[in-house]
């Protein structure tokens, strides 16, 4: 053989050699973690230089997914996700609410060891190293685009990020509350793509969340139409509609493939099972097992049968991007079951419910779920073997009690010791406790032992739906059959901190001020830190007039809550109604370090440069204000006056208009516009807008005023007197009261009757001086 051959021989067989060592490498399943990264390593991309996009679906069941087997709902696009990455199919949150479950994919752990138990009322520590603070440290853009106020980043859920989308505008919605005030997903998916066109050319870290799935089931069309009857199907498919304009832009961006998507829900939904219609009460799988898909730019495909938890998201988006480990967390990577999708790593996964407990004084749930059974530590313990029961219709406990106490050690082991204690409430401090309960805010507080075993949830579900038709009605405004259906629940259990606040709420609305104070605080004795029963409490004192208590309530409600501006924003607009320009003005101050953003606080601050003659001020505040919020209450308002004092009056019209467009029962932008159109000698517009103004605006007194002095000049003296008196009754410390009393005088004197003439008119002078001895700045 010659020599030539026999080196193109050898040459052959290394090279068979080599590819048989590459096929070993590669096609070998990792037996470690270790040597799973080893594999990324040496993939193209590198691990260093991929994007990270986490998606949170929120309340999106993992079996109402095509991919996860669900062949009534359309939705190729994390269909196609799925096929071109890792499908685990036995994927559990950790809590099934929003803001817990997300505290724990963002930080690797479970709630036990970050804190965060419920919505609201919990902040994520700064001592805890997020996800997003470690990609900022390693030099990625970080953003951040959230569809629910739960999430707003004063919650703490916020940290490492660059930008965090959480402007919500609060004046779109007639009840305000955590569960209410949300963005849809057309408009956040809108904010993503505008920040990562700037982002793009740096390395990435996003998360988007979506909430549409939430209730209430609303999809746009054609989705309404088409899964007319499964409106909840339809919202998951117009989500993945959103999920399609995502990856597309990706796509023609050329990032898809050097991006890790990873797309993942928060909770599900239970939709009637167990008793549930929705979502918080109870962890079966219907609300706790959610879709887990990563996609890679390496294609890693497969679907993984093995258990793993939300918290696993963390190290594994660690290990995909070449980053060190983060020490102390509950997560563990996934690293070896994307590379082999059959490993089964023996992962286990927490979930818990707070909520029966904190919102109903029942028992709180923890439940700990492998790969067979899922044990749920409860009054009645329960123990379900999912892989034969995906129901979990049947509680086996008593026939398995050696599995299932093997699942509550481990349960006690990762939730730590007993694992039955409740987190520690927020508290007061005695000062402000007896101040407030002189002011008639609480009563003698229900102490609950935190070991005590409470009621079952299970035995307290029936009330539960009992609790959510009552919601219904007053969603659907039948506020009355609200209130006699909780009314209702409270007869069979007194000790229900959300139905007396519910109850308190409805009855405001239905001005029954008596029964809702009573209300309200029956919620602050059972729950003497409710900050919400205290902000509702003092705006309905602050309705009565009863301002010292209704500064009280907010001052306190601050002490439990300092980071909700809009309360900071309460408590000012307040001090602004009573005169007081300086706490006034330090309090919108607060509000904005809270909220730099809020152009509500900003514009206020125009207001009370307005009234200290600083025009520029004013105006440069008000302009700051509508750039942030375009439509903020008074904006255009403030502008007009400013126009106004200028002599534009064509201007002034115009924005008094287009504030009354939004806000047609702005009393005072109306009565302004009224007097414009005086001054300009449109008479018959003059009229039309004061009676306008009492129509939309029956609480603003001056129209009422001006009103009875024009059916006095016709000579109308009973309708003015009537006029009159409903504006004194209405608002009787308006700056134009002494009008109404003078009005009045007028009235008697032409009738002859003198004595009350006199009264009237010396009611009038009074208050004139008054007013004169105790001005308040016209803001």
């Amino acid at each position: 053989m010659k020599r030539a051959d026999r080196w193109r021989r050898l040459a052959a067989v290394g090279a068979a050699l080599l590819a048989a060592a590459a096929y070993l490498l590669f096609a070998r399943p990792p037996r470690t973690d270790e040597a799973a990264r080893e594999r990324i390593r040496r993939f193209s991309p590198a691990p260093q230089d991929v994007n990270v996009l986490i998606l949170t679906l929120d309340t999106t069941r993992a079996d109402r997914l095509r991919c996860y087997g669900y062949d009534e709902v359309a939705t190729p696009n994390l269909d196609r996700l799925a096929s071109e990455g890792v499908l685990f199919e036995r994927a559990t949150a950790t809590v099934p609410l929003t803001l817990p479950s997300h505290s724990s994919i963002f930080t690797g752990k479970v709630p036990p060891h970050h804190g965060v138990h419920d919505n609201g009322g919990f902040f994520l520590s700064e001592s805890e190293t997020t996800l997003a603070e470690r990609f900022q440290k390693a030099g990625y853009a970080t953003g951040a685009f959230v569809a629910a106020w739960v999430l707003d980043s004063k919650w703490g859920i916020g940290q490492g990020f660059d930008h965090y989308g959480d402007k919500f505008d609060l004046s779109k919605f007639k009840v305000v509350s955590l569960g209410t005030v949300q963005k849809r997903g057309d408009e956040v998916m809108g904010d993503a793509l505008r920040w990562l066109e700037e982002a793009k050319a740096r390395k990435f870290f996003a998360w988007i969340h979506l909430y549409d799935p939430h209730t209430p089931y609303d999809p746009p069309e054609p989705y309404r139409s088409r899964y007319s009857g499964k409106l909840y199907v339809g919202e998951i498919a117009w989500t993945d509609e959103l999920v399609g304009r995502l990856t597309s832009w990706l796509e023609a961006q050329r990032l898809l493939e050097r991006t890790v998507v990873v797309v993942t829900g928060d909770h599900g939904e239970s939709l009637g099972e167990h008793g549930e219609s929705t979502h918080a009460f109870f962890i079966y799988d219907s609300t706790t097992r959610v879709p887990l898909i990563v996609r890679t730019p390496w294609g890693l495909r497969g679907r993984a049968a093995a258990q793993v938890s939300s918290v696993d998201i963390f190290p594994t988006v660690l290990d995909l991007a070449g980053l060190p480990a983060q020490p102390d967390i509950d997560g563990r990577s996934l690293i070896r079951m994307l590379t082999d999708p059959a490993a089964d790593l023996g992962h286990v996964a927490y979930s818990e419910s707070y909520y029966p407990r904190f919102h109903h004084g029942w028992q709180h749930l923890q439940g700990l779920r492998d790969g067979r059974h899922h044990f749920i530590e409860a009054p009645t313990p329960e123990l379900y073997d999912v892989a034969n029961d995906a129901a979990e219709s049947q509680n086996i406990y008593r026939s398995y009690a050696r599995t299932g106490e093997g699942l509550r050690a481990r349960l006690r082991e990762l939730a730590g010791a007993g694992g039955v204690a409740a987190p520690d409430p927020r508290e007061l401090d005695p000062d402000t406790l007896q101040r407030l309960a002189a002011l008639g805010y609480v009563g003698g507080a229900v102490e609950m032992d935190p070991n005590e075993v409470l009621a079952d949830p299970k035995d307290k579900i029936g009330l539960y739906a009992a609790m959510h038709k009552a919601r219904d009605l007053g969603a659907q405004d039948k506020l009355e059959e609200a209130v006699a259906a909780m009314r209702a629940v409270l007869a069979q259990d007194p000790k229900i901190v959300d139905a007396y606040l519910a109850i308190g709420n409805w009855l405001s609305r239905l001005r029954k001020v008596d029964e809702a104070e009573a209300a309200f605080k029956q919620a602050l004795a059972l729950k003497p830190d409710h900050d919400l029963a205290m902000t509702n409490l003092a705006r309905l004192y602050r309705g009565l007039g009863q301002n010292e208590k209704a500064i009280a309530g907010y001052t306190a409600a601050l002490k439990l809550d300092p980071k909700t501006p809009q309360t900071w924003y309460q408590l000012a607009t307040l001090y602004l109604d009573l005169g007081r320009i300086a706490e006034a003005e330090q309090t919108l101050r607060q509000a904005l370090v809270e909220n730099p953003k809020m152009g509500a606080a900003l514009n206020s601050l125009g207001a009370i440069a307005w009234a200290r003659g600083q025009r520029a001020e004013a105006e440069k505040l008000t302009q700051q204000a509508l750039q942030l919020e375009p439509d903020v209450r008074t904006g255009r308002f403030n502008l007009a006056r400013i126009h106004e004092a200028r002599g534009d009056l064509d201007g002034a019209e115009r924005l008094y208009r287009e504030e009354l467009e939004t806000y047609a029962d702005n009393g005072k932008a109306r009565f302004n516009l009224a007097q414009l159109l005086r001054e300009r000698g449109d008479r018959d517009g003059y009229l039309r807008e004061l009676i306008a103004t009492v129509e939309k605006a029956p609480e603003f007194g001056a129209a009422y005023f001006f009103l009875a002095r024009e059916e006095l000049r016709n000579g109308g003296l009973d309708g003015a007197e009537d006029i009159a008196k409903k504006g004194l009754e209405r608002d009787p410390g308006s700056e134009l009261a002494p009008l109404g009393h003078f009005v009045l005088a007028d009235i008697y004197s032409r009738r002859g009757d003198r004595t009350k003439a006199e009264a009237e008119a010396a009611k009038g002078r009074r208050l004139e001086a008054l007013l004169r001895s105790h001005p308040r700045p016209v803001v």
